[in-house]
């Protein structure tokens, strides 16, 4: 409830609609309208010095009235930029998801966490494939053009005869969403080599694979979306995490790198879309059996819904992007930019805390 209201007020805050409103009813609305705003400041309720308080208050909308506008502004060009500079529709051949289901949607780790309900939302709008090496649910199987193949990720040779099987069998894919990924709670000194390997071949080698199988396909249909779930750990190297931040910092520049590509050096790339996704804390398998930890501390993992809703949303409406779930953790992805010093400040406290990444030091899954 607080967390709701929070946000609540930092969105109110940060809306010039809504600052540059009271600022001009402060400034320039009729004077009996501002004579009431104004007056509890003219009283000593809360300052003996009314009109110094009143100014000050003027002073506060203006910068976030100015703020607020030069966000609006930084968003909407943002948004031109990953819709490849095009105003209306979108680059290359039109996505055709809906009923017929012309689409084929592939998904790595989809037997559980994001990806189990990720595949829940695209079987309403498209055909799915889910390579996993663990067991696919029941529940899922049952779902009409959902189709399951067992498949090791580390093992490339594998993965490249499972994906030529799926293009005899269900034709060349339209969107790719690289989700399998593990998280070892360990320090590097903890860690093996055989550790180490496996998470990068599954975190960070798979994509890459897995890009190579698909993309010609989509860039021959001048339609296509490669989606990443990285993590907010792209942004920041926490102790005891080091291997999978280092694996998510690297999906994140193959998802920067492959649209780079795309627009610079393949024939039908403009109709590629790229979105990377990170999440924050979430209830998935990698962080079974920190649940009491994480609480300790007062964080409380969202539901993957959260993030499986979003990643639909996205392909669905053909867009390219680099999703923060949830959005109020976007901040953070400037932290990297800050001065050391800050950061020890940001970061000393939490770093501290020995058990908070520990995830019971064991592997967890995605």
């Amino acid at each position: 409830m607080a967390s709701a209201v929070t946000s609540t007020l930092q969105g109110v805050i940060h809306e010039p609609l809504v600052t540059g409103t009271l600022l001009y009813l402060l400034t320039r609305g009729p004077l009996p309208l501002r004579e009431q705003m104004l007056r509890p400041f003219r009283t000593n309720l809360l300052a003996k010095n009314g009109p110094s308080r009143v100014a000050a208050l003027i002073t506060i909308l203006k910068v976030l009235t100015s703020v607020g506008v030069l966000r609006r502004i930084n968003g909407a060009l943002n948004s031109l930029a990953w819709n490849n500079w095009k105003v209306f529709g979108r680059p290359g051949a039109p996505f055709a998801f809906g009923p017929g289901k012309e689409e084929l949607v592939i998904i790595t780790g989809g037997s559980s966490g994001f990806g189990y309900e990720m595949v829940k939302g695209f079987s309403k709008h498209a055909r799915v494939v889910v390579l996993d090496i663990s067991a696919f649910p029941p529940e899922l199987a049952r779902l009409p053009d959902v189709h399951f193949y067992r498949c090791d990720v580390t093992d490339t040779p594998a993965v490249e005869d499972v994906c030529k099987e799926i293009r005899q069998t269900h034709g060349g894919a339209t969107v790719l969403i690289n989700n399998a990924g593990i998280g070892i709670g360990k320090t590097v000194l903890d860690t093996s080599n055989a550790e180490s390997e496996k998470l990068f071949k599954i975190n960070l080698t798979s994509h890459l694979v897995l890009i190579r199988e698909f993309l010609p396909a989509m860039l021959q249909k001048k339609k296509g979306h490669i989606v990443t779930i990285a993590s907010m750990a792209s942004f920041v190297a926490a102790p005891g995490l080091l291997d999978y931040c280092c694996s998510k910092v690297g999906a994140l520049y193959i998802s920067e790198g492959i649209r780079a590509e795309c627009l610079s050096r393949y024939p039908g790339g403009e109709g590629i879309c790229t979105t990377s996704v990170h999440p924050s804390w979430h209830r998935t398998g990698i962080l079974k059996g920190s649940e009491t930890t994480l609480a300790k501390y007062g964080i409380i993992p969202d539901p993957p819904s959260n993030v499986s809703d979003l990643v639909v949303k996205q392909v669905l409406n053909g867009k390219s992007g680099r999703l923060c779930v949830p959005k109020s953790e976007e901040g953070k992805m400037g932290l990297r930019n800050w001065p050391m010093w800050m950061q020890d400040i940001m970061y000393g406290h939490v770093w501290q805390r020995k058990d908070q990444f520990s995830f019971a030091k064991s592997e967890g899954i995605l």
